[in-house]
């Protein structure tokens, strides 16, 4: 191509101007086109309609395109729809494929069949931008019926031409396998092509398929020998300039891009900006990021944009929006708004909002969190199976229903949900909804275990200490499991490490841990410290701290602790003597069965009156707390 001096502009002008006065159409649309874009003549939009319009009126089917275009977008000239429809209907008569994809763009609001039979047309005629529209209306079912295989034709052809655009839109339809096999591979390379034409949706998608470990993108080492991921990196200013005259698709990719480190150096400010570019746009996703980055610096603004993305429906704006008013975090507290919130991203499908919400309403609304914990427990989420499965093993808000329960327990267990595992191995163990089974449990509680939950730690430890079917008993197996679940603070296995440890015949060690149980209320780890405190035993003697955790474990049913703690109050061992108060322990350790309170009741009995044995089974039936004299 050459190009001529300014000299040779103004030349070449003069010469097309005289041939367009005497009417020869190509020349009045080349001094149309000369004096829209200043070449040898100063730049004049109002001259350049009137010799393109010349142009045009004579035949000139690129007059008639280019006119019609620009009263369609208003560049140069004021806008004018009708005449837009007429010079771009003129263009397309002729046969001007992209008169017929500006036609269909142009309909495609208020006419879909229409626009879609004009960007048909175009397409038939290989161009490439009508290729890709053709294959998002099959794609979409927009103004046709919805036929994937067909829209995976249109794109291929769109994308064999090299339009970035349709090269992802191929990419996703072997990413997702509609209109063909799933193929990540394939996906992957059609991704990269176009990728390197700086597509921002192409890249997050390429990042996103090596992130879920199907993209298997290869990696080369550096000159250092470390290994980096191939075509990672590109030149952000050429991303820039895509995005620039993209549409808010692209800005919004390249502030995810920006935000992630994708391709780009991780840049907050560039995220923000990129984001903010798009959500001016209306773009609810950018909205929504703009609003969460916003959030992290404590902006106010960061609520406004969380409310447009809401509007629009953008579930992770609204869940956030839950949380804010739940939370008070920028805003009042409000809980019928946060419910609100909640609400209506449950109802597009939230899975948060739907465990959220399930939770929220499990005390006062079993019922209602049953409905929603079993929409997002049936989405697949592990949080919502397990809750779900409680309430089927409690009976709340559902029918009791232990097979349900064991069910659930398992969908959840199976994604490695760890109290989840641990509840299965409790339903395996003891048989409830499901056939015992003691090596299903041990599997179970071990994958629990290994997750740091202290339950399936000390149910471990017992099925160690006792041994069952394929498992011989191994004490230090049981210590490492009953430590580790006693070092959370777990109380029963607190108490059990007590035991463990008064096996092997080191007292000081049994009377911490269970010291320790005691205070968390284990009633059998107070009976037990109480004996050694009683004893003095791995700790100083004292009857009167021995007299206190009796009565807690008492006061809980432990019957030993009941008739131990009648015995002080009949010898008057580390409280003041009062036979009625030791009659009442004897007689309620005895009902539940205790062979020595039996035997000192009947003592009791023969040394007290009719009205104190009278009083003293009041107080026992009555359960009257210490001191009171009823």
């Amino acid at each position: 191509m050459v190009v001529k001096s300014a000299a040779g502009q103004r030349q070449a002008f003069t010469e097309a101007l005289k041939s367009a006065r005497v009417g020869l159409p190509d020349a009045q649309y080349e001094v149309g086109l000369m004096y829209a874009n200043g070449t040898g003549v100063k730049q004049d939009f109002e001259q350049a309609s009137i010799w393109m319009e010349k142009a045009a009126e004579k035949g000139v089917v690129a007059a008639q395109y280019l006119l019609g275009t620009k009263y369609a977008s208003g560049a140069g000239m004021a806008r004018d729809a009708h005449k837009a429809f007429m010079w771009l209907g003129k263009a397309a008569e002729r046969g001007h494929a992209r008169a017929l994809l500006k036609l269909g763009r142009l309909h495609a609001v208020a006419h879909a069949e229409l626009s879609t039979q004009y960007v048909a047309l175009a397409a038939e005629q290989g161009v490439a931008d009508a290729q890709l529209a053709l294959g998002e209306a099959y794609a979409t079912g927009m103004g046709l019926a919805q036929d994937a295989r067909q829209a995976f034709r249109w794109f291929r052809l769109a994308a064999d031409q090299g339009l970035a655009k349709a090269q992802f839109a191929l990419g996703q339809t072997y990413a997702n396998g509609q209109g063909t096999a799933q193929d990540p591979d394939k996906a992957m390379t059609w991704y990269r092509k176009a990728a390197k034409q700086y597509c921002a949706a192409a890249q997050v998608a390429m990042e996103r398929l090596d992130a879920s470990g199907a993209g298997k993108r290869k990696s080369r080492k550096d000159n250092s020998g470390t290994a980096y991921l191939s075509e990672r990196r590109r030149d952000p200013h050429g991303w820039a300039k895509v995005a620039e005259q993209g549409d808010a698709d692209a800005k919004y990719n390249l502030g995810l891009m920006y935000e992630q480190g994708w391709s780009v150096p991780a840049n907050a400010p560039a995220a923000q900006a990129w984001y903010q570019a798009a959500a001016k746009l209306g773009d609810s996703r950018a909205q929504q990021a703009l609003a969460a980055l916003l959030a992290q610096d404590d902006n106010p603004e960061a609520i406004g944009w969380y409310h447009k993305a809401a509007d629009q429906g953008n579930l992770e704006a609204q869940f956030a929006l839950g949380n804010h008013y739940a939370c008070a975090e920028r805003v009042n507290q409000d809980a019928l708004i946060s419910m609100a919130y909640y609400t209506q991203a449950a109802l597009g499908g939230d899975s948060r909002a739907l465990v959220t919400l399930g939770r929220l309403y499990s005390e006062n609304q079993p019922h209602m969190a049953a409905a929603y914990l079993s929409q997002a427990a049936k989405m697949g989420i592990a949080e919502a199976q397990f809750l779900l499965a409680q309430q089927y093993a409690s009976g709340q808000g559902t029918a009791l229903d232990p097979q349900q329960a064991v069910q659930w327990y398992a969908a959840a267990a199976e994604q490695g949900h760890a109290l989840a595992q641990c509840a299965l191995g409790g339903h395996c163990l003891d048989g409830k909804g499901t056939a015992p089974n003691f090596h299903q449990a041990l599997v179970w509680f071990e994958k629990a275990a290994e997750q740091g939950v202290p339950q399936a730690q000390w149910n471990l430890s017992a099925m160690y200490i006792s041994g069952g079917v394929g498992l011989k008993p191994n004490l230090k197996l049981a210590f490492v499991w009953c430590q580790k679940a006693a070092d959370l603070g777990f109380a029963s296995a607190q108490a059990s490490l007590g035991v463990l440890f008064a096996r092997i015949k080191n007292d000081e060690q049994a009377v911490s841990w269970w010291t320790k149980a005691a205070a968390q209320g284990d009633p059998e780890a107070q009976y037990n410290l109480a004996l050694m405190l009683s004893k003095g035993q791995g700790v100083t003697q004292d009857f009167a701290q021995a007299f206190t955790w009796f009565h807690a474990a008492a006061a809980q049913g432990v019957a030993s602790a009941q008739s131990r703690l009648g015995l002080m109050y009949a010898t008057g061992e580390g409280v003041a003597t009062d036979p009625i108060e030791a009659h009442k322990w004897f007689v309620m350790a005895s009902e539940s069965g205790d062979k020595a309170a039996k035997a000192n009741r009947k003592r009791s009995e023969s040394q007290l009156d009719k009205a104190q044995i009278t009083e003293a089974e009041r107080r026992a039936k009555a359960a009257i707390p210490l001191g009171s004299t009823g």
